[in-house]
């Protein structure tokens, strides 16, 4: 097995904030690479039955966590876990669906986004960079009202930080949004229809 590992250029940081969540999503990283890692060594498969291991087929699925900071001035930005499944090939790093747990910062607030999740480099060759796309459906409780659902999506660059047979991981900066519909917009006090987030992500895939 063979392992490659790539620097990436430094981004720019959008705030102090972003710097001191960035830290506590490496950690969470580190610590989702460990357990994931010795999981995989011992058996890639979840269904030993079949007796066929991960490497050699189309099936992937993976964990992240990571932070979304709201830009847009309101006080929702999240704490993100999220799980992934879905297809794998060549040149498609995921094809599939994830569900995540987002928690507010500042409030307390819960998001449970569901979303069909693109992500590729444009190639089948090992590539340093990849795109990431997602869409779907947020389940949202705001305060103490009931729960209500919104468009909830996501666009950006990947960075591989390391790839081999058997898993894969890397970080993710993008730029999501979540729409607010009236009942939303009254609880939170909103001026407008959609909030701008920038979102940092880590993340393991088998």
């Amino acid at each position: 097995m063979k392992d490659f590992y790539s620097s990436s250029k430094r981004m720019p940081i959008l705030s102090g904030c972003l710097k001191s969540l960035k830290s506590v999503g490496i950690a969470a990283s580190i610590l989702l690479l460990s357990s994931f890692s010795s999981f995989a060594e011992e058996r890639e498969s979840l269904f030993p039955e079949r007796g066929k291991d991960l490497i050699g087929s189309h099936f992937t699925w993976g964990a992240e966590v990571g932070t979304s900071i709201d830009v847009s001035g309101y006080d929702t930005s999240t704490f993100n876990i999220d799980a992934l499944l879905g297809y794998k090939s060549d040149y498609f790093r995921i094809l599939g669906f994830g569900a995540g747990i987002h928690r507010a910062l500042g409030t307390g607030d819960n998001f449970i986004p569901l979303y069909a999740v693109l992500r590729t480099s444009f190639s089948s060759q090992p590539r340093l960079f990849f795109m990431s796309l997602k869409t779907g459906y947020s389940f949202n409780t705001i305060k103490n009202s009931a729960t209500f659902g919104d468009i909830n999506a996501s666009l950006g660059a990947g960075i591989n930080l390391a790839i081999s047979k058997r898993f894969k991981s890397h970080i993710i900066l993008a730029y999501e949004f979540r729409h607010f519909n009236s009942k939303h917009r009254e609880k939170y006090s909103l001026e407008a229809e959609d909030i701008s987030l920038a979102t940092l992500t880590f993340g393991v895939n088998f």
